[in-house]
C-alpha cells in the first residue's frame, strides 16, 4: 500500500523543522535553473537573457519570503496602509525611471514579448518586497520589518558606505609601503562626471547586483537561525561556503573572468574570500539588531568600490583579512550570542528589533 501525500500542514510542519535545508534548496533551484536558462538564450537572445540573470540575483530573497509565508497566522488588519502604499509607489516609481534611463528596449530583443515580461519583473520585484514588509503575514513582516527601517544614526550609513573604501585605500597603501607598483585607477573621468555615475551605479548595483535580491535571504533568513546554534563565527563560516557556491554557474559562464580563474579555480577562490565578507556582514547585521537596510548598503557599497571606481589588489584581500580578524578577536565572535536582539520566534521567524546599539 502507497504512502498518502503529506498534507498542507504536514508539509508546512516539515518545511519549518528543517527550515534551513528548504531555504538552501529553494534558493539554488530558483538561482541556478534561472541562470542556466540566461545560458542558452545568451547566444541569441543577450537582453532577455541579462535580465533572466537579473531576476536569478533575486532567488535568496524570494526563497526566504515564500518560506517566511508558510507558518504563522495570517494578520486581520494591515498596519500602515498609506505608508506601505507610498514607500512601494515611490520604489516602484524609482526604478521605472531607472530602467527607462539605462536598461535596453525590450523591443530591440529578438524576443520581444519575453523581454517585455522580464523588464516588468524587475521593475516590479523591488517595489514589491518593500510592500510585503508590511504584509498580513506574520513571518513575512517579521522577515522584512528592518528593511524600511531607515532612521538610524547617522554613524552607521557612514561606516556601510565608506568602510569598503577605507579598506581599499588600506590595500593601496600596503602596496606602497612595500614598494610595490601600484595597479591603475580604474575610473578617469573628472569629479564632476564621476559623481553622477557613481550615483547611478550605485542604485543600480542595490537592485540589480545583488545586494536587494540577496540580503534577505542570506542574513535576513539564514543567519538568525545558523547563529541560533552557533557562533557567529562559525555561522559566518558555514554561510560562507554556501554563499560563495552559489555564484558557481557565473564563474561556469565566464561572467567574472579576469576578476577571477576560470572554472573550478575560481569557484574556490570565491569561497575563500567570502569568508571574509560575510564575517564583516555578520558583525554589522548584529551590531544593528538585524537591520537589513544597512546591510544591503554595505554590500551594496562592497560591490560598487571593487574594481569600478577603485582597484582591487592584493593589498585589499591583506586589509580585508586584518580587519576581519579583528573584528573576530575584540568582539570575540567565537562565543554563542546571548538570546536577545536577533532572535526566533516560535513560528521560527526571524525578530528583528529597530533598536541600534
Amino acid at each position: 500500500m502507497s504512502a498518502s501525500a503529506p498534507t498542507a500542514p504536514q508539509l508546512r510542519a516539515l518545511v519549518q523543522r528543517h527550515a534551513l535545508l528548504a531555504f538552501f534548496g529553494l534558493t539554488f533551484a530558483l538561482s541556478w535553473s534561472l541562470w542556466g536558462l540566461q545560458g542558452l538564450l545568451i547566444g541569441t537572445d543577450p537582453i532577455s537573457a541579462t535580465w533572466l540573470g537579473i531576476v536569478a540575483t533575486y532567488g535568496p530573497t524570494l526563497a526566504a519570503i515564500m518560506l517566511a509565508g508558510l507558518p504563522g497566522p495570517v494578520r486581520q488588519a494591515l498596519a500602515w496602509p498609506r505608508r506601505r502604499l507610498g514607500l512601494a509607489g515611490a520604489v516602484l516609481a524609482g526604478v521605472v525611471l531607472l530602467n527607462v534611463l539605462v536598461a535596453s528596449n525590450p523591443l530591440a530583443s529578438t524576443r520581444p514579448a519575453v523581454a517585455a515580461v522580464l523588464w516588468l519583473t524587475i521593475t516590479v520585484l523591488p517595489a514589491w518586497i518593500v510592500w510585503s514588509s508590511f504584509s498580513r503575514r506574520h513571518g513575512v513582516r517579521a522577515l522584512l520589518q528592518t528593511l524600511t527601517a531607515w532612521r538610524v544614526p547617522p554613524l552607521w550609513y557612514a561606516a556601510v558606505l565608506l568602510l569598503p573604501v577605507l579598506i581599499s585605500l588600506l590595500g593601496l597603501a600596503l602596496l606602497a609601503l612595500l614598494g610595490q607598483p601600484l595597479p591603475p585607477w580604474p575610473r578617469t573621468e573628472p569629479l564632476r562626471e564621476l559623481l553622477p555615475l557613481l550615483m547611478i551605479t550605485f542604485v543600480t548595483t542595490l537592485l540589480y547586483g545583488g545586494p536587494l535580491g540577496e540580503e534577505v535571504g542570506w542574513r535576513g533568513f539564514a543567519l538568525p537561525r545558523l547563529q541560533a546554534r552557533h557562533s557567529p563565527l562559525v555561522a559566518s563560516l558555514l554561510l560562507s561556503v554556501v554563499w560563495g557556491l552559489w555564484h558557481a554557474p557565473l564563474h561556469l559562464q565566464g561572467v567574472y573572468h579576469g576578476i577571477f580563474p576560470d572554472g573550478l579555480p575560481g569557484i574556490l577562490l570565491r569561497m575563500v574570500i567570502t569568508i571574509p565578507t560575510t564575517v564583516l556582514f555578520t558583525w554589522f547585521f548584529n551590531r544593528t539588531q538585524g537591520n537589513l537596510w544597512l546591510v544591503v548598503l554595505l554590500h551594496t557599497a562592497v560591490n560598487n568600490s571593487a574594481g569600478f571606481w577603485l582597484p582591487v589588489t592584493v593589498g585589499v584581500y591583506v586589509a580585508m583579512g586584518l580587519m576581519t580578524v579583528t573584528l573576530i578577536i575584540t568582539d570575540r565572535m567565537w562565543r554563542l550570542r546571548p538570546s536577545d536582539g536577533v532572535t526566533t520566534t516560535a513560528e521560527g521567524q526571524t525578530a528583528a528589533l529597530y533598536q541600534i546599539r
